[in-house]
């Protein structure tokens, strides 16, 4: 199992590439709640980690409209695709672009939870894609299953805030504009929105290009479990969003190693949570028989 994680200051990617099997990247216009765009910098990236034998994923995590699918054909041949492993999309429009171009085994299928079963997951293996990720919303039991099925790689999102809420909408704009100011809370990742009735969680906020984000105010993470997903999880994501490379530097090694120290966790002031892998999803003051 590779562990793959972003990047927030590529003055620290050297940092990242020791404990890393691979680095995620992107651009703002194609792309939602990145840890950073490095614009022109982005080849570089490529080419440096590229060159350190790591693996280099690109997102293209936007829902499209087709104009906006018409433009990352350009975007695509942009890059120096030969050095990028894959291509992250949670839009079933862009395995047509990636067709047209012959490289759709560089296409990985995100739709964050909607692959919750062998069938739904293994669905797309026939079009040659990479591989697809599995829900994070589902059980231990259910994703062992699932990868023990599996026709193509299986990628994981094992620790991080998981997103709640998303809308294409720039909310905290249309809030500023109700007071009459300028939108100084784009792109602050410091943001949090707290409930009347749930004051022991603060969800954090986010407006970037792409819309409205809110994410759970606890942290998902896989420790109990690590060793498990490694017999059927071949691409397992860290994602740092609202942490930074020093929490990624020292975290990845404790998954690599089960070795955890929760130090760290209290360092950054967080609360863990297991999500759905020892109870299933279900409508609240429902049960499953």
């Amino acid at each position: 199992m590779k562990i793959l994680t972003n990047l927030h200051d590529k003055n620290k990617l050297d940092d990242l590439l020791k404990v890393a099997d691979g680095i995620v990247l992107g651009d703002a216009k194609y792309a939602k709640t990145l840890t950073s765009d490095f614009g022109k910098d982005t080849i570089n990236l490529i080419e440096k980690i590229f060159e350190a034998k790591k693996e280099v994923f690109v997102l293209l995590n936007r829902v499209f409209t087709d104009k906006e699918l018409d433009s990352i054909k350009p975007y695509i041949l942009s890059l120096p695709v030969d050095k990028i492993t894959g291509f992250m999309g949670a839009d079933l429009g862009l395995i047509d672009t990636f067709k047209t171009l012959n490289i759709e085994h560089k296409f990985i299928y995100n739709p964050e939870t909607l692959l919750t079963n062998d069938e739904d997951f293994n669905d797309l293996s026939s079009e040659g894609i990479m591989g697809a990720f599995v829900s994070k919303e589902i059980t231990l039991e259910d994703i062992l299953e699932i990868g023990q099925l599996k026709k193509y790689k299986m990628f994981y999102f094992g620790h991080g805030h998981m997103s709640m809420f998303y809308s294409k909408r720039p909310m905290l704009k249309t809030f500023n504009d109700h007071r009459g100011l300028d939108n100084y809370l784009h792109d602050d990742k410091t943001l949090t929105l707290t409930e009347e009735r749930r004051l022991n969680e603060a969800y954090p906020v986010l407006e970037d290009d792409a819309g409205t984000h809110v994410f759970r105010g606890t942290v998902f993470n896989s420790f109990k479990v690590i060793e498990p997903l490694k017999t059927v999880v071949d691409y397992f994501i860290v994602d740092t969003l609202f942490m930074d490379d020093n929490y990624a530097y020292k975290l990845i090694p404790m998954y690599k190693n089960n070795d955890f120290d929760l130090q760290l966790i209290t360092d950054y002031k967080q609360t863990l949570h297991d999500g759905f892998l020892f109870d299933e999803s279900t409508i609240k003051g429902e049960k499953n028989d």
